[in-house]
This record gives C-alpha cells, sequence and structure tokens, in this order.
C-alpha cells in the first residue's frame, strides 16, 4: 500500500518519530536508514517511509509490503495518525 501525509513538521522531527514508534510498537528494525529516507523490516513484513520537504510542508510518503489486517500496514497507519496533518 502507498500513502501521502503533509505535515507542517520538520522531516527530520518524522523520521525521528518513525524510529520511536517502530521501537515502541513493534519488533521491527530499522535499515537502509538515510536522511530522508527509513526502512523497517520484521516478521510483520516492510514499510519504507520517505520525507521531503515542500511548499513550507513535509511530504511524507510510505510505502508498505502488506495490504490489510494485523501486519505492517496498519502499524503503519497507526503511524501517520500520530503526525500533524495540513
Amino acid at each position: 500500500m502507498r500513502y501521502l501525509v503533509m505535515t507542517e513538521m520538520p522531516a527530520e522531527e518524522v523520521l525521528n518519530r518513525a524510529r520511536e514508534f517502530f521501537a515502541e510498537h513493534s519488533r521491527l528494525d530499522a535499515v537502509e536508514v538515510e536522511a530522508d529516507h527509513l526502512s523497517f523490516t520484521g516478521s510483520l513484513g516492510r514499510a519504507d517511509i520517505r520525507v521531503d520537504r515542500d511548499h513550507g510542508h513535509t511530504n511524507v510518503r510510505v510505502e508498505t509490503d502488506g495490504v490489510a489486517g494485523l501486519d505492517i500496514t496498519d502499524l503503519t497507519k497507526r503511524f501517520l495518525y500520530t503526525l500533524g496533518h495540513v
């Protein structure tokens, strides 16, 4: 599944919150850590989170390898709900 959320939060803060959220709510490991990209992987699946600034807000693009159910997609949607949306 693919998601796009826009927030006023700085990109770095979004990625820091993602690290904290996934550490607290899952056993997923952060892999492929870059300045604008995080990937989490584990038994639930894989989530790729990319951020970029545009017109005064941060675009948060997420892609998961799950569709629905109690998997990475549900966990990722819960994370996105924690961000303040534009």
